[in-house]
């Protein structure tokens, strides 16, 4: 396995990838899920029992993975700003935003997956408040210095060209 060393500027195009490539997952999803909703009709349309089992279940899945992806990076951003490297910093930030990414995407497409089969518009809401949401996950320079609480000397490393701050695996 060959790795690929980044400097700051590769490694920040390639978080914005990561984010860009699944918030645009969930946006075509959607957008198919209410095409076939608006051509073929709801799945399972007019079970009462189901739409308002769905309606309890999206928000209370909603809370337990932002409370479960809060504590999570918590913990691991903790662990990640004890570390002295740099570069470790960095990887396990990454890995940090990877993992509050899926359990917020896992959200969406549940609530969207419960629109296509019922047809509810307030489903279809849901993973839209939650896609905006993660909107504003977005990776900036900005918030990685102040969630790692990075020193002045690791945000000089961070403008300089030449300096390697994390190391990709390619298979």
């Amino acid at each position: 396995m060959n790795k690929t060393k980044q400097n700051f500027q590769q490694y920040q195009r390639s978080s914005i990838l990561i984010h860009a490539a699944l918030l645009t997952g969930q946006v075509f999803f959607a957008s198919f899920a209410v095409f076939i909703n608006q051509t073929q009709g709801a799945v399972v349309a007019g079970d009462e029992v189901l739409r308002t089992m769905f309606m309890i279940m999206i928000p209370l899945f909603f809370l337990v993975t932002f409370v479960v992806s809060k504590l999570v990076a918590g913990k691991k951003l903790k662990l990640a700003k004890e570390v002295a490297e740099l570069k470790t910093k960095m990887e396990s930030y990454r890995a940090v935003n990877i993992i509050k990414y899926a359990l917020l995407e896992g959200t969406v497409f549940f609530a969207i997956i419960t629109y296509l089969l019922t047809g509810e518009l307030l489903l279809l809401g849901f993973a839209v408040m939650i896609m905006l949401l993660f909107a504003t996950y977005y990776p900036t320079k900005e918030k990685l210095v102040r969630e790692l609480e990075l020193n002045r000397e690791e945000q000089a490393i961070l403008e300089d060209p030449a300096a390697i701050v994390a190391e990709v695996v390619q298979r």
